[in-house]
């Protein structure tokens, strides 16, 4: 009797397990995209409850890669203007 229960104890985790990692690979595939760190952003994304925080900050953050390369096009427009 009490297998049986422990059996359906670990049943009713793999919903959550399985979310969880569904949730890990996307911040996983969020963070690199964003130039973020990405380790930390999967294993803050395999973390219930945590993870949909993540997630809610994703949706805001800004693209790290984007910026530092708007950045430099404007260095190089900044440096053509001084040639003038």
């Amino acid at each position: 009797m009490q297998e049986a229960d422990a059996a359906n104890g670990i049943l009713s985790l793999f919903p959550l397990i399985l979310m969880s990692l569904f949730m890990s690979i996307t911040a996983h595939l969020l963070a690199r995209e964003k130039g973020r760190n990405v380790l930390k952003w999967t294993i803050l994304g395999a973390i219930p409850v945590v993870n949909a925080l993540c997630f809610g900050f994703f949706i805001g953050a800004a693209n790290l890669r984007l910026e530092r390369k708007m950045d430099e096009l404007a260095e190089r427009l900044d440096a053509l203007g001084a040639r003038r």
